[in-house]
């Protein structure tokens, strides 16, 4: 299965019957599950920073089942929130998303990082300008695209994978499994289990990775020896 989520700030995001077309024609007998999120009902409530804590809690939960790619609009202009913490909601979405997802790719789009960098330097963000680039950097964001490009963008992300995201599908491909060997070190754990450390890319997480690196290499060495 293919998973894509949105964080749009409509219910009718325009492009996602065209993109679930693309995307099933360049995967042909794939499941294609694309969830779209939108943040206004959340945030449209009396206490806007408990509502704003909460929806990225939300966003935390929601990152640790598996994803190919999470799309995010950087434009969530219908967010009842202060200008400054509205530019920088997009951000703090994908900070939230990388806190227990690191195997999905990220993309930001309806507008260029130059166009949000403007912003930042023009002073409507709450943040000084290289702290919001830290930021960016640390919620490790593939990249800024105009709304036209999200569709090709996305189909380019699904067809070359980060390696992390590599190993998360192949353990959810075998999801109910269980590590069976009395002595592994893992034994009894599902491999939905090991691909979500896997996301979340904890000391066990980073572990599992690096195994699986090695032991595929150990294969191809058996095969050539």
């Amino acid at each position: 299965m293919i998973r894509i989520l949105i964080i749009d700030d409509t219910d009718s995001i325009e492009f996602v019957e065209e993109m679930k077309r693309d995307v099933s024609g360049q995967f042909a007998n794939t499941d294609i599950q694309i969830v779209p999120v939108n943040p206004v009902s959340r945030l449209d409530v009396v206490g806007q920073q408990a509502a704003l804590a909460a929806f990225l809690n939300y966003i935390k939960q929601l990152a640790s089942e598996f994803w190919d790619v999470a799309i995010i609009d950087l434009n969530l202009a219908d967010v009842q929130l202060p200008d400054e913490d509205k530019i920088q909601l997009p951000i703090s979405i994908a900070e939230a998303f990388r806190e227990t997802n690191h195997a999905a790719t990220v993309i930001i789009y309806s507008g260029t990082l130059a166009d949000h960098v403007e912003n930042l330097l023009n002073g409507r963000g709450n943040l000084p300008t290289e702290a919001a680039l830290k930021k960016i950097f640390r919620a490790e964001i593939a990249n800024f695209f105009p709304r036209r490009r999200i569709i090709p963008e996305v189909l380019s992300a699904l067809d070359n994978p980060s390696w992390l995201l590599r190993v998360d599908r192949l353990l959810m491909k075998y999801a109910p499994m269980v590590v069976g060997p009395e002595e592994a070190e893992f034994e009894g754990r599902s491999f939905a289990d090991l691909a979500m450390a896997v996301r979340r890319q904890d000391n066990e997480g980073q572990k599992i990775t690096q195994l699986t690196a090695e032991y595929g290499i150990a294969c191809f060495t058996d095969l050539n020896s």
